[in-house]
């Protein structure tokens, strides 16, 4: 389209050029510490398994309206918590409603003296992680209603 010619042109008027970012480099995991492939991925002991989703087990747990008092409540709640996510991450899926089921049979949740066993483990990581590693992991990964309960809180 031509230009008016009572329109004066000024030099802010005139096309120019934009300036652009340049592409982005290239990330390489050079830095100590940085994980390259699945294999380098830390798991066992400490680092525990992991697995989708195991936020979700605490849900199903709440769901499930556990009768108990409120002092003991959340350290109930650890001890489900720490079996269930440890069970749906060794069988590589999130946690289910069968996974609540099977933990409080392994606790032996179903005696009511047993729920003293866990005062005070929700706040020692230590000792939720010895509960699961006293589970034998064939008896971990077994269907639901095979597994013939009763793990110590150590």
């Amino acid at each position: 389209m031509g230009q008016q010619q009572n329109i004066p042109i000024t030099l802010a008027d005139l096309p120019r050029a934009t300036a652009e970012p340049a592409a982005p480099r290239q990330w390489r995991p050079d830095r100590p510490g940085d994980i390259t492939s699945p294999q380098q991925m830390p798991w066992g002991g400490a680092f525990g398994t992991p697995g989708p989703d195991t936020g979700y087990a605490l849900r199903l747990i709440r769901q499930r309206g556990l009768e108990l008092e409120p002092g003991i409540r959340r350290d109930v709640e650890a001890a489900i918590l720490a079996v269930v996510s440890a069970r749906a991450s060794a069988l590589g899926r999130a946690p289910v409603a069968d996974d609540i089921d099977v933990a409080m049979d392994l606790l032996g949740l179903d005696d009511p003296a047993a729920v003293s066993r866990f005062a005070g483990i929700a706040h020692h990581n230590s000792r939720l992680r010895g509960l699961v590693e006293a589970v034998p992991r064939e008896t971990l990964m077994a269907p639901a209603g095979a597994s013939g309960g009763g793990a110590s809180a150590t």
